[in-house]
Formats: C-alpha cells, structure tokens, sequence
C-alpha cells in the first residue's frame, strides 16, 4: 500500500490553510468553570452585603431587582426566558 503525500489532499481552489477550521464553541469545562467562577463571586458579594441595613431595605420593598444585581441570578433569569420563549414555541 503505498501513502499519499499531504500536499496533493487538498483542492486547489480551497482558500483556508488547513489549521483554520470554523472556530468551535466554548468548551464543556470552560463553561463549568465560567459557572463556578460566577458562583464564588456573587457568593462573596452575598457574603459581605449580608449584614448591610441597607440591603436588607431594599430586599424587603424589591427582591427581585435587589437579588438581580448578582451575576448567577441575572443568569438564572435568563434561563428562566428562554425556557419560556422555548414552550410558547412548540404546539400542544
């Protein structure tokens, strides 16, 4: 059996170099960790507003808008709209 040479695989006519494929999407991991990074950030946040008289006002007259200034309930919500969006979508 003889092997073929590289050069001759590729069309001519084909512009992209070989290492220039269609640029792929974020990696499992990489989300998990964008996720888990969010997560230790906004429990730090929570942590230090934990105790602030202020804060404490402003979750008992808004919950939803004080909690919403944290990046995994912005998340959170977003996912909540799409699931939505994605049953409204569908005939029963």
């Amino acid at each position: 059996m003889q092997k073929r040479s590289r050069a001759g695989s590729r069309p001519k006519s084909d512009p992209k170099p070989r290492g220039a494929s269609k640029r792929r999407g974020e990696g499992t991991v990489r989300k998990l960790a964008r996720v888990v990074d969010a997560a230790f950030k906004d429990a730090d946040a929570a942590r230090k507003s934990a105790f602030d008289p202020q804060f404490k006002r402003d979750l008992g007259k808004d919950r939803r808008a004080t909690l919403s200034k944290f990046r995994t309930v912005q998340h959170a919500l977003a996912d909540r709209e799409r699931i939505e969006k994605s049953k409204e979508r569908k005939p029963k």
